[in-house]
């Protein structure tokens, strides 16, 4: 049997909800003005993925900070320095997110912690959410995940 090419009812039906995952997109993109200043400190062993979620943070108009290893994140925080938001990433050189997250967590540090990864398993998940993260998320961190943080940091 050869193959088809979809109809156009088909097609049609995929290029719309192409375009409603677009619009959706905007629409996060689009509707986020915060009201007050947030900071967020961002830990990313990978350099473009730490430049990265920075510059996203920062088209929102978050002001950001980033280290590439969890020792430099907790001694960071031990110094003093607060964050509305701190992104982590599990897997980090020195000392990895999890333990990272455990010491932050055990200095008292209440703002909000988002574990971040390219391993989705159920079990690291799990083990990032008992070390101390409020959410988890699957890398690439995108806008349809962090505008309802940010909205809710801002209290919106």
């Amino acid at each position: 049997m050869a193959p088809t090419l979809p109809s156009s009812d088909q097609a049609s039906d995929q290029d719309n909800w192409d375009n409603g995952r677009l619009a959706r997109k905007r629409q996060l993109l689009i509707e986020i003005v915060l009201r007050n200043r947030l900071t967020a400190l961002v830990v990313d062993g990978d350099t473009t993925c730490r430049v990265l979620e920075q510059l996203l943070l920062r088209s929102y108009g978050v002001q950001t900070q980033g280290v590439d290893n969890g020792r430099d994140a907790v001694a960071l925080i031990a110094s003093g320095v607060k964050f509305d938001l701190i992104i982590i990433d599990m897997i980090l050189p020195v000392l990895n997110g999890l333990e990272a997250t455990r010491q932050i967590r055990d200095m008292g540090v209440h703002c909000k912690m988002l574990g971040v990864t390219i391993c989705s398993g159920e079990s690291e998940r799990q083990a990032f959410l008992a070390a101390g993260v409020d959410v988890f998320i699957e890398k690439p961190l995108d806008p349809e995940h962090l505008v309802p943080i940010l909205r809710e940091l801002d209290g919106q």
